[in-house]
């Protein structure tokens, strides 16, 4: 019987295979595996003179033997068997450790060392089931733990707290803007909030005392507002107010004094 003229002799190489096939990029005009064997029977190239070796065709007829056969219900599935058929996209436990066989074998041996492992976890199971154990000794748990009053609810602000209060600071993690902080270092969080605030609310006090307290009537502070008409901008008796955007005459060659005290009778000094 004359064979096919459409059915590549051996050997050839499947389509698909990714190793390296000599002079194969030079080859156009015929099918994969025709281009293959004509490489591999072509005497000027190194791969021809390497026995081909064939794939004895008898070798994985018959489904392989399992240890024990498919469960019904358990860890088991009924399709894991001897011969599995490649293409199988399922899940096969342990298959990912096992490479460099055709499928059969590597899911074989996979599912027998996956039920090694799982006889040894039932083992562990039933012995720890059947082991004696020790009875724990209950506790007597009190009715009612006790409760230390708070003087302050709890979230009070640090701010509101005086300094002896022993929640006088801000948490480490706190994000927000502490006063005086900046100045503090080489402490822990808890303790630079907590002299931040004593310096702040010090300060705080100072001021109330020396700005904020209420003056007689007869006092010769002076002042802006009554010493200056609101149509004058340079006054001679005050200065200007900090952050005033406009021309300043000389401004620029002062310094060593506040921007008040250089301001006072600007057009004349």
């Amino acid at each position: 019987m004359v064979a096919s003229s459409l059915i590549t002799p051996d050997p050839y190489r499947l389509p698909g295979y990714l190793g390296y096939v000599p002079q194969f990029k030079f080859k156009i005009g015929s099918t994969y595996g025709r281009t293959t064997h004509d490489i591999l029977h072509d005497p000027n190239e190194r791969s021809s003179k390497i026995p081909y070796r064939l794939v004895d065709r008898e070798k994985f007829t018959g489904p392989m033997e399992r240890t024990r056969q498919a469960k019904e219900v358990g860890w088991s599935n009924p399709k894991f068997r001897g011969n599995m058929v490649p293409g199988y996209t399922g899940y096969i436990p342990k298959g990912q450790h096992y490479f460099g066989q055709c499928y059969a074998q590597s899911c074989d041996v996979a599912l027998k060392t996956f039920e090694k492992e799982l006889v040894v976890k039932q083992n562990d199971e039933e012995r720890m089931r059947t082991m004696n154990r020790t009875t724990l000794r209950q506790f007597a748990r009190p009715s009612q733990y006790p409760v230390k009053p708070r003087e302050f609810p709890h979230g009070t602000s640090p701010y509101k707290l005086p300094s002896t209060h022993e929640e006088h600071y801000f948490v480490s993690g706190y994000t927000g803007f502490v006063p005086r902080a900046r100045e503090l270092l080489a402490k822990s969080y808890p303790e630079i909030t907590n002299r931040a605030l004593d310096i702040h609310k010090g300060d705080r006090e100072r001021l109330a005392r020396t700005v904020y307290h209420p003056q007689p009537p007869n006092s010769a502070r002076v002042t802006r507002a009554k010493t200056a008409p609101p149509s004058v901008i340079y006054a001679r008796e005050s200065g200007l107010i900090p952050n005033y955007t406009g021309h300043v005459p000389a401004i620029k060659f002062k310094f060593g004094n506040t921007y008040g005290t250089t301001t006072v009778n600007a057009l004349n000094h």
